[in-house]
């Protein structure tokens, strides 16, 4: 609570002189949905934890190399402050020691990983369903010194938009990237990863165009209007009921304050009966056209892990709730939008689409799972066509320009949970750092692949927002044995009616 007083006028400290000023700077603006209010209160650790002993300094001069590239120079650049209270980057016309393209700090420690204090506690499988401590406890280890931990660190420090700390130990490798969530959301951050990887082999010309220097690369979703009506266009939540939606989820947040962050491994046996359950619960279905074929609806993994976190919302509202529940799914328009974006090409940026997913609480607990989850893939198939998700990016258009907030959808009354999944990112698979490694793995540890993390995780040091979403379900993704890696926020009977239910598949 202290931070965000910060941002009330008469709390207001004194600030640090800003930078100075070059005019050789190149000034390019900050895109639409890349300043939003959301986005500018969230700074992202990610520590990637390698069995491998990697070359830090081979892994910073890649990064720097890749940010001093056509397009990609744009994250060399720096944040700062217009009069008005938005943000532009000061991109440096030449990066040099005293402003690189990348903030750089390494530590080596002469012993083991399992004998340091924090790092020895870093999640590991168990074979069986585990909670560990969640990112937030281990987030100091991705903190360099001079690190910024929030967008004023970033704007009055001067340091590039990225930062990059590396601790290496006599058995493997600790590699942390920091940066705003103005400069990219997931995807884009994959993207990041596969050309670091790539110029790291030696192989920049490889490197994807990175779009979006200078102008809008997401500009194509609404410009021009969408052909197409939003499916939810009647369910926008503004005005006042957008308030009492807010007010009524802060007072819920307020009386659940156990809200707890772990770490959740699920064991692939468990996954894979979980979804033998769920696909048991679809009726094939006949092809009337031809009276010959038969088959079973399509559902996702991602289905069935949505169906299960609204059914634990469900039960955290009781059996006799008929309350509006609203799953809200971060989705990645890149590979769907084939009109806007080009398949060959970077677009490091945040998306401004969302899946929005209702169903009422006591619905969520007499459907059986399949075809609760059922019910998630016909509201993805719907809201994911392309004209669709031009007409919700549209609809946030608008919302972004007046409250620099996206469009919400749903009921005033509704209770709603966040649901991302970065399977889809492939973050393991793309980061390829095995020309860094300088000692292999040492044998027995576990699967894993040479120059790629066997673990990882993302926190946020800012400690300044306020939460009006205390159901917050990430699924990180799996590792090379199987498990099924989560990030998740619930409050305490939720984390219980969580393991309960998942042991059921243990």
């Amino acid at each position: 609570m202290s931070g965000l007083l910060t941002y009330l006028p008469f709390f207001k400290n004194k600030q640090p002189p800003l930078p100075e000023l070059l005019e050789t700077d190149d000034i390019i603006p900050v895109h639409l949905f890349d300043d939003s209010a959301a986005a500018r209160g969230i700074v992202l650790v990610w520590t990637y934890k390698f069995d491998d002993v990697l070359d830090p300094g081979k892994l910073h001069a890649a990064l720097s190399q890749l940010f001093q590239m056509d397009g990609w120079r744009r994250f060399s650049g720096r944040f700062r402050y217009r009069p008005d209270g938005s943000l532009e980057i000061h991109v440096p016309n030449i990066c040099s020691e005293e402003r690189p393209a990348v903030h750089f700090t390494k530590e080596h420690h002469d012993s083991p990983m399992t004998e340091h204090p924090l790092a020895a506690k870093l999640p590991r499988p168990t074979g069986q369903v585990t909670t560990y401590s969640g990112p937030r406890e281990f987030c100091s280890l991705g903190l360099g010194p001079g690190t910024p931990r929030n967008i004023n660190d970033f704007v009055f420090s001067g340091k590039p938009q990225f930062c990059l700390h590396v601790q290496t130990f006599t058995d493997g490798t600790l590699v942390s990237v920091t940066h705003s969530h103005i400069s990219t959301d997931l995807m884009g951050l994959a993207s990041i990863l596969e050309a670091w990887s790539l110029v790291l082999a030696g192989k920049p010309e490889a490197v994807a165009p990175m779009v979006g220097y200078r102008e809008d690369a997401f500009d194509g979703l609404w410009n021009p209007a969408p052909k197409q009506r939003h499916v939810l266009a009647d369910k926008v939540l503004d005005g006042w009921r957008l308030k009492y939606w807010g007010l009524r989820s802060l007072y819920d947040s307020w009386r659940c304050p156990d809200v707890q962050s772990r770490t959740l491994c699920v064991p692939r046996h468990t996954m894979e009966n979980i979804m033998q359950e769920a696909r048991s619960h679809i009726v094939v279905e006949v092809d009337d056209a031809t009276s010959s074929g038969s088959s079973k609806p399509f559902i996702s993994e991602g289905d069935v892990l949505t169906a299960v976190a609204c059914r634990m919302l469900a039960q955290y509202h009781g059996p006799g709730s008929g309350r509006e529940l609203a799953t809200i799914m971060a989705l990645d328009p890149r590979s769907r939008a084939r009109s806007v974006f080009r398949q060959d090409a970077a677009y490091v940026q945040n998306s401004p689409t969302n899946i929005y997913f209702f169903c009422r609480a006591n619905e969520a607990l007499e459907l059986p799972l399949g075809k609760l989850a059922r019910l998630v893939r016909e509201a993805i198939a719907t809201q994911a066509a392309e004209e669709q998700l031009k007409a919700a990016a549209s609809l946030s258009l608008e919302s972004m320009r007046a409250t620099k907030m996206p469009v919400i959808f749903g009921d005033k009354n509704m209770a709603t949970q966040f649901m991302s999944n970065w399977t889809k990112g492939n973050l393991a698979e793309k980061m390829d750092f095995s020309p860094a490694v300088v000692r292999d793995a040492a044998p027995g540890l576990g699967k894993s692949k040479r120059g790629h993390p066997v673990y990882y995780h993302a926190s946020d040091p800012s400690h300044n927002a306020v939460l009006v979403i205390s159901s917050i379900f990430v699924v990180v993704g799996k590792d090379y044995d199987g498990n099924t890696w989560f990030s998740i926020s619930l409050p305490g009977k939720m984390w219980s009616d969580l393991m309960d239910y998942l042991e059921r598949f243990a």
